[in-house]
């Protein structure tokens, strides 16, 4: 209890539902400080405190000094302890912490002027276009930029149907954010908030009317981006469904109060409300780069204004299998690049420029694991005998074995340190134990495949500073054996190099990393296993009730999954979900 109560900064402002008068019996509105000074100092205190230990625990007990190679990993594995650090503290301060929300009104404003704009570039989700609607009045206005004259004609004949405005430029400039900057020179002095949507998001009815209580709350007259919870709506492959819990976990660790508390800077770029006078001030989007939403975060954070998270939640969908999230991987590695650029560039403290460097820094330290890799094979040398020799002691004392090799003892320690706040995390999300191990296994293989491909993606931006932006499929075959081999040539070229180097340089190397070594050759079967459609018993549920009706964020994603597909086979709305214009 000391540790929490240190970390709640104060308490509620005492306002009234309008903001100016004390209720001596609390707020009639849940509130919390717009960022808290005491978490912030606990999560670097833990932060430094977890990168010390692990890389402290390494140089000490397992790094052999004399031997090059074993200093070159240290370098490797320290760099990479920077992210492990960083994820550990986020998970134990977010376990300790209070689950905070930004102060909101206690009902919604009447009057204000609200924009959807549904963005799209030849991925048009018909039956996310479709279900658009709110119950607060809102103009929708697509902003197509489709080349394809399929997609052009799917989104002309459902904006004539719900009523929507078609905007389409006639010279394409500066990705998403230069759409958006043409349609505001047009019609952005006329709304005081627009809503951004991609090709596959979803909102409900009540999404706008709720996120303006936040909006119109005088606590929060300075955040320019309240950003909504994203879920995953797209449950029809096991793929989708072994990734998708993690969308829970990150909303527990970092969503639902932590990344508020710590005032970071962050946008995703859709399903978020955004203050038209805040991107007014700073001459609009940000244009020229692939990750538009941070770049546009960061200007206004220069200008004093802030992002939060609000806890309302919203829908997208999830690549389908390992080659569309190749593709938006690609994408999101390109975007941060980028951030190296702007965030030089820009005026706002080194606390919160930690936390926006860190996602380069994880693309940076992805590139040292292949490096790491190769160094724990080609870097030492053993013998068929030597490795015999282990397997026989080992196979006759296995613990005593097994405990007199300093780096197994090093990482039985830290694995079990570091697995604590993770399970603790997962059982508070929701999400059980055959869940955690089926994602698990799933995730290392498709980081196996995909690895090269990031490499790729880096080295070709840093050569010649590519900005395309790939768009990532919304709906895929399942994959064939044949394709998840083609898919995985790049990541099995370096698991044949590292074969080699343990049968003719290093066999001790595949004992001791057999870990990792196993599960990264069979990636591509893993991924296999996940990549057809869900068998009936792993089907999501059909939740009865409309989707403004059901309670939990799971189950209103599962109800937004059902209504959807159901939109899908009989191309009409569902009864008493959303009313269709007309």
């Amino acid at each position: 209890m000391a540790i929490r109560s240190s970390l709640l900064g104060g308490g509620s402002t005492g306002l009234s539902a309008q903001g100016t008068s004390p209720n001596p019996r609390g707020p009639s509105y849940r509130s919390a400080p717009p960022h808290l000074p005491g978490v912030r100092r606990f999560f670097y205190a833990l932060f430094g405190a977890y990168l010390a230990a692990l890389v402290g625990g390494m140089g000490l007990f397992v790094i052999q000094w004399s031997h090059p190679a074993s200093v070159a990993l240290f370098a490797v594995l320290s760099a990479l302890f920077v992210g492990s650090a960083y994820g550990l503290a986020r998970q134990t301060v977010a376990l300790v912490s209070r689950r905070g929300e930004l102060p909101a009104l206690a009902d919604s404003p009447a009057g204000r002027r609200v924009a959807v704009l549904y963005t799209t570039m030849n991925d048009v989700v018909p039956e996310c276009l479709r279900a658009i609607h709110q119950d607060y009045p809102v103009d929708v206005f697509v902003l197509d930029d489709s080349s394809q004259p399929e997609a052009r004609a799917t989104v002309d004949a459902i904006a004539q149907e719900r009523g929507f405005s078609v905007v389409r430029r006639t010279e394409r400039r500066g990705f998403k954010a230069g759409a958006i900057n043409d349609w505001s020179a047009t019609w952005g002095s006329r709304y005081d908030y627009v809503v951004l949507l991609d090709s596959d998001s979803f909102l409900p009815a009540d999404w706008v009317r709720q996120a303006l209580r936040y909006a119109e709350h005088p606590a929060n007259s300075r955040v320019a981006i309240f950003q909504g919870r994203i879920n995953i709506w797209n449950f029809d492959t096991r793929f989708v469904q072994t990734l998708a819990p993690m969308a829970r976990v990150g909303q527990f660790v970092w969503e639902s109060g932590l990344a508020n508390a710590l005032d970071t800077v962050f946008c995703y770029g859709h399903n978020a409300l955004i203050r038209s006078s805040a991107v007014a001030e700073i001459g609009g989007f940000v244009e020229g780069y692939v990750s538009e939403d941070f770049a546009t975060a960061v200007a206004l954070a220069d200008r004093d204004w802030h992002s939060r998270f609000v806890p309302l939640h919203t829908y997208e969908a999830m690549p389908e299998n390992v080659r569309g999230f190749i593709k938006r991987q690609n994408k999101w590695t390109r975007g941060a690049m980028e951030f190296l650029e702007f965030s030089r560039r820009s005026r706002i403290g080194p606390a919160r420029k930690f936390h926006l460097l860190q996602t380069p820094w994880s693309h940076f330290t992805n590139l040292a694991l292949p490096l790491g890799m190769l160094l724990t094979v080609y870097g030492f040398a053993s013998t068929p005998a030597s490795a015999l020799s282990f397997l026989t002691r080992f196979a006759h004392d296995p613990l005593g074995t097994y405990w007199s090799i300093p780096l197994f003892r090093y990482l039985t320690v830290v694995g079990v340190l570091a697995t604590i706040p993770t399970v603790l995390v997962y059982r508070a999300a929701g999400v059980g134990w055959g869940t955690y191990w089926r994602h698990r296994w799933l995730s290392a293989a498709v980081s196996a495949v995909s690895l090269p491909y990031e490499a790729i993606s880096i080295a070709a931006y840093m050569a010649r500073r590519i900005r395309s932006i790939p768009v990532t499929p919304k709906s895929e075959a399942p994959l064939r054996l044949r394709e998840v081999i083609r898919i995985a040539r790049y990541s099995l070229v370096l698991e044949g190099a590292l074969l080699i180097g343990s049968v003719w340089i290093n066999p001790l190397a595949s004992v001791f990393n057999a870990l990792w070594l196993v599960p990264m050759i069979l990636a591509p079967l893993i991924i296999l296993r996940f990549s057809g459609p869900p068998r009936p018993e792993e089907g999501p549920r059909s939740v009865p009730v409309g989707a403004d009706e059901v309670g939990s964020g799971e189950a209103r994603a599962e109800a937004v999954h059902a209504s959807l597909s159901r939109i899908r086979a009989t191309g009409r709305l569902p009864g008493g979900w959303i009313v269709p214009a007309g």
